[in-house]
C-alpha cells in the first residue's frame, strides 16, 4: 500500500508526522530518505509529538548517529549520512531496530539489509518552492494497518473541516 501526501510548509510535515506517531504501538521502523534538507528531521519532530515528546529536543543526529528518546514508546531517531553503508550487526543497530522502541532511521538506503526489512518507508522529496512530496509506502502487514489508520485520520480531518465550512 503507498500513501502521497503534499506538505506545503513545514508545519504540514510534522503533522504527518505526529498523526503517524499518535498510531504507533512500539516496534516500527520509519524508513526516511529523501535529498538533504528535505524534510526528514522535520518529519521526525512530528513524529516525537505524536509520542508525547517535546519536538525541541529532536535534532539532526549526524554527527551522534543514535539519539534515544523516551515518551509514550521510546524513540530511535537514526542517522546514517555520515556512513557510506552499514549492516545490522554494527553500532547496535539490531538492539534499536527489532526493540519496543520506534525506530526512526534516516539515509535508510545506507543500511546494507534495508531491502529485506519490513518497515514503512517514508520518501521526502522537493516539488518546488516549500512543497515536499512524501510518499509513504508500507511493506508489510503491520504497515499496511498503519497506512490504513493513517489514511482515515486524513479522512476524518477532511470531514471535520467541510463540516466547519458548511
Amino acid at each position: 500500500m503507498k500513501l502521497i501526501v503534499y506538505s506545503r510548509a513545514p508545519r504540514d510535515t510534522k503533522n504527518l508526522g505526529r498523526r503517524l506517531g499518535s498510531l504507533l504501538k512500539g516496534g516500527e521502523i520509519i524508513a526516511l530518505t529523501g535529498d538533504l534538507g528535505a524534510g526528514k528531521t522535520c518529519f521526525v519532530k512530528g513524529l516525537a509529538k505524536g509520542l508525547s515528546l517535546p519536538e525541541q529536543d529532536i535534532l539532526s543526529p549526524t554527527f551522534i548517529i543514535i539519539q534515544e528518546h523516551f515518551g509514550r514508546l521510546p524513540l530511535y531517531h537514526i542517522d546514517l549520512y555520515r556512513l557510506d553503508e552499514i549492516g545490522l550487526e554494527e553500532l547496535g543497530l539490531r538492539d534499536y531496530l527489532f526493540s519496543s522502541g520506534v525506530s526512526a532511521v534516516e539515509w535508510f538506503e545506507r543500511l546494507r539489509e534495508a531491502d529485506e526489512l519490513n518497515c514503512l518507508e517514508v520518501k521526502i522529496g522537493f516539488e518546488g518552492g516549500s512543497v515536499r512530496r512524501i510518499e509513504l509506502n508500507a511493506r508489510g502487514d503491520t504497515y499496511v494497518r498503519i497506512l490504513h489508520d493513517l489514511e482515515r485520520c486524513f479522512l476524518v480531518a477532511r470531514s471535520e473541516q467541510g463540516e466547519a465550512s458548511s
